[in-house]
């Protein structure tokens, strides 16, 4: 593992000021520079012209794979080593309290929070891969979220994984990504892309002549639908093989579902049981990024800091001192009256439903500069002045909703998020039915740097259920 900073992370670290690469190790910041230019800049730095026929095409998806898949290999036999070392650690951890060392604990405890937190980043630096198979498509992505899914890390499921993904990739036109290395996928074990036939699939791996068989039953279950079938195939089973059976059967129904949902721009989510519907907007989706951009050529060595607001309820501020970035936007904010949270942009790598940073449309040195924290981005969406764009595109049909129809609300849809205002949601008046913003709405107005109003425009026209 990497030598460490004097620097620890600790609960300050959430705070959206900090320069999050100063709690890292420097080796550790320039493997995610390295990571950086293969995931998002290898195949286009190599490819100079826009690819105009086939065999141009062919080229620069190779090279792009190859970066990937150079990444990937990279990545998994990191997150090995730091797997093993975030166990041995907490081992010790464990023995330094049962030895009432409170001293070593502290220190112990610090360090399994720096490796967790290089875990994240390096997981978060493949998911720039998948947004750009997915062309970042929200609503494809959330799709492959399922809860509890996030805890099948491990180096034995990342050996097993790789070595399946290592075969296919021998194609240099075929993409496959271990789904446990990524922080997003919880659906399948493998996720391939396959530019010969223009396919994307999601492949499970399995062991053991049982294991197989019973995975071949569960799948023709689901496939069948037929309960007569599920009696007849379980007929003499043990009741641990049944219980395997089920949950087999479970697992495959649920990714049957979301790969269903994702093609056929419909289906059933599986986490909620609720229909979706995924409706193209049909019109070229609107950037506020620039804003960033112009911002940052503002910044001179004299100059550390300059603001802009979007759309009037997006306030954004771009620094290259700390201090100034803390006291000046808090400052800001006060004197707007906003009382709604602020963001920095390198919080996408705590987050792994909102966009990485490496797949950001862009400068790279800008990308680079606020990886390591030599630029900082602070962004604050002000709930209230959201709420009155909304009147303002569809006059009345926007209002705070009380705390009990809040509360209720995110009790119901726990992926509503907390989108509020003093506790209390958005709701949007539609002619048979009242619809909240969810926190997927504010996600893509800052880390995606999508136009708020755009977005309401798409999602909340009359009759049209908010894809949250």
């Amino acid at each position: 593992m990497p030598t460490e900073k004097t620097h620890q992370p600790d609960e300050k670290l959430w705070r959206p000021f900090l320069r999050l690469a100063k709690y890292l190790p420097d080796e550790f910041v320039e493997k995610l520079e390295h990571w950086h230019y293969l995931v998002s800049s290898f195949g286009s730095d190599q490819t100079p012209e826009r690819p105009v026929n086939k065999e141009d095409r062919h080229r620069f998806f190779t090279l792009c794979h190859d970066g990937w898949k150079q990444a990937q290999t990279e990545i998994s036999e990191f997150l090995t080593t730091a797997l093993e070392a975030e166990n041995n650690l907490t081992r010790e951890a464990k023995e330094c309290h049962r030895q009432r060392d409170k001293l070593g604990h502290q220190a112990l405890n610090q360090r399994i929070r720096q490796v967790g937190l290089q875990i994240k980043f390096s997981r978060r630096m493949l998911d720039v891969i998948l947004w750009t198979i997915l062309k970042g498509e929200h609503s494809t992505l959330r799709r492959l979220i399922v809860a509890g899914g996030q805890n099948s890390l491990s180096p034995a499921n990342i050996r097993e994984g790789m070595a399946a993904a290592n075969q296919i990739n021998k194609d240099p036109l075929t993409i496959a990504l271990s789904t446990d290395i990524l922080s997003l996928v919880h659906v399948g074990d493998l996720i391939v892309a396959d530019q010969n036939t223009g396919q994307i699939k999601f492949v499970e791996l399995k062991s053991g002549g049982k294991n197989i068989e019973i995975a071949r039953l569960a799948a023709f279950a689901v496939e069948s639908g037929c309960e007569r079938f599920e009696a007849l195939a379980t007929d003499g089973f043990s009741d641990t093989d049944k219980d395997h059976f089920s949950r087999v059967k479970r697992q495959t129904l649920r990714n049957t579902q979301i790969v269903d949902t994702i093609l056929n721009e419909g289906g059933v989510d599986p986490n909620t049981g609720n229909k979706v519907t995924i409706t193209p907007s049909g019109e070229p989706t609107e950037f506020w990024n620039e804003r960033i951009c112009a911002c940052y050529e503002k910044l001179t060595p004299d100059k550390q800091w300059a603001i802009d607001v979007i759309e009037d309820c997006v306030f954004l501020g771009v620094y290259t001192d700390q201090k100034m970035a803390f006291v000046g936007f808090q400052s800001w904010m006060k004197i707007n009256e906003c009382e709604s949270p602020i963001f920095n942009l390198m919080d996408s790598f705590l987050d792994p439903g909102v966009r990485p940073l490496g797949a950001l449309d862009l400068p790279k040195d800008l990308r680079l500069k606020i990886l390591r924290g030599e630029v900082i981005v602070i962004m604050c969406l002000d709930v209230k002045k959201l709420l009155d764009l909304g009147n303002k595109l569809f006059p009345g049909k926007f209002r705070l909703a009380s705390k009990a129809e809040s509360a209720s609300m995110q009790k119901r849809e726990k992926r509503i998020g907390s989108l509020t205002l003093q506790g209390r949601l958005i709701a949007v008046e539609a002619p048979d039915s009242t619809m909240y913003i969810g926190q997927g709405i504010r996600d893509r107005i800052l880390f995606d740097q999508h136009s708020p109003t755009q977005l309401l425009r798409h999602q909340f026209i009359p009759d049209n259920s908010p894809d949250s």
